[in-house]
């Protein structure tokens, strides 16, 4: 078994990016070039409101990704586990 991040309550995200800017400099990179997390924002189907979309990549589990959920203001993120070919 292998821990991954997950979006799970997307409906809550309000862009803000901490946890790009969190697994960043955990990479010990500046700006957002080959990051591993993404944030998209896009336009709701009512047009009202601003929703974001995130692109987790799965080498995301190579970092410490309890501090980047616990970075998150709004708990959008969750950890999970996940079955791997080798367990």
């Amino acid at each position: 078994m292998s821990k991954t991040i997950k979006p799970t309550q997307i409906d809550k995200c309000n862009g803000c990016e901490l946890c790009v800017l969190e697994s960043q400099r955990q990479l010990k990179k500046v700006g957002l070039e080959e990051s591993l997390i993404r944030v998209f924002r896009k336009k709701s189907s009512n047009q009202q409101k601003i929703e974001f979309e995130l692109e987790i990549d799965p080498r995301i589990n190579v970092l410490d990704i309890e501090k980047i959920v616990s970075i998150c203001p709004r708990n959008v993120l969750e950890i999970l586990e996940e079955n791997t070919e080798n367990d």
